[in-house]
This record gives C-alpha cells, structure tokens and sequence, in this order.
C-alpha cells in the first residue's frame, strides 16, 4: 500500500511472472504498498504470487507491521499510505495494476 522505503531494485524473474489471481475469501490477506514496483513482499515479510481479490480477513503482523511505520494508521486504512503518508490511489487505478499484475507473462 506504499512506496518511499521501497527496494527499486526488482529482479528479471519477478518482472516476468505475472500473479496469480484468486477469489477465495477464506484465506487471510497480506497487505503491500499499492505503489511498490513489485508486489511479492507483504508488509509481514511473506512471499506471494496471486493476488486474492475478495480476502475478508488481513493478516495480523501485515497490521502490526504497518501500524509500526505509521501510528494511528490502522484508524482508517484507506485515508492514507502507512509507508509515506500520502493518498492511496483510488480503486480504478488499482483494478488496472491487479489487470497488469495477474495479465500473461512477457515474452
């Protein structure tokens, strides 16, 4: 869900493979920064390769850990982006990146 302490440097492989996409809202959710070039690493520290579009619960430490980088965020989690405070971006823009992330592989 944001992105000034991001790592820039993304491998070739996570480039290429695009996510997985799921609807399963049974699984417990991660949470990333929506402006992060890669989305493989959760706020937790998990690894991932789909994204789940209809999660009904969030992953504890994904919270706590965002909580860490900014107090209070938790409060209202679509105000803002706990990694730099500013906007979230608006669903359409993220419905476009889930299409770009979960789309077929480059060549």
């Amino acid at each position: 869900m944001s992105p000034s302490t991001a790592n820039q440097n993304v491998s070739a492989s996570e480039v290429l493979s695009a996510f997985g996409l799921q609807s399963i809202p049974e699984e417990i959710g991660h949470l990333v920064c929506c402006r992060e070039p890669s989305w493989r690493t959760a706020f937790c520290g998990v690894q991932g390769d789909t994204i789940n579009v209809a999660v009904k619960t969030i992953c504890t430490m994904c919270v706590e850990q965002a909580e860490t980088i900014w107090p209070g965020w938790w409060a209202d989690p679509e105000t803002f982006c706990p990694v730099d405070g500013q906007p979230c971006p608006d669903e359409h823009d993220i419905d476009q990146r889930i299409a770009w992330e979960t789309g077929p592989p480059a060549p």
